[in-house]
């Protein structure tokens, strides 16, 4: 069996092994337009949870953590890896557009005030 035949029956953990490759697979593959979005912004990415997007970044790292030293698997590690990478990605070129935003709002020179109706304006 070569690594892209899948064979017509397969034991239930073959199975899983390969719904994971292609489920992962397909996983990475939708970072893509994400990333794209958040590259792309100009309003400091406020679509996105940073938050989330940290917390899939833990949650990845820990996953690489677990591939490593726990269960020493070099194939589940490469993809935890690849995952790990992938949400950094999109985390950290979030927080750069959120902080370019903050910095183009703080060096903005400074509205003229409207004076509202009836309001008398002294110069």
């Amino acid at each position: 069996m070569t690594l892209l035949t899948v064979p017509t029956s397969l034991p239930a953990d073959s199975m899983i092994a390969w719904l994971y490759i292609l489920t992962n697979a397909a996983r990475v593959v939708t970072y893509v337009p994400q990333l794209m979005a958040v590259w792309r912004s100009t309003d400091g990415a406020r679509d996105i949870s940073l938050l989330t997007w940290g917390s899939w970044v833990v949650a990845n790292a820990t996953a690489v953590a677990y591939g490593s030293i726990v269960i020493h698997d070099l194939f589940f590690t490469s993809i935890a890896m690849l995952n790990l990478v992938c949400c950094a990605a999109v985390t950290v070129v979030g927080a750069q557009r959120r902080r370019a935003l903050a910095l183009r709002a703080s060096t903005a020179p400074a509205r003229p005030r409207i004076p509202l109706f009836g309001e008398i304006v002294h110069k």
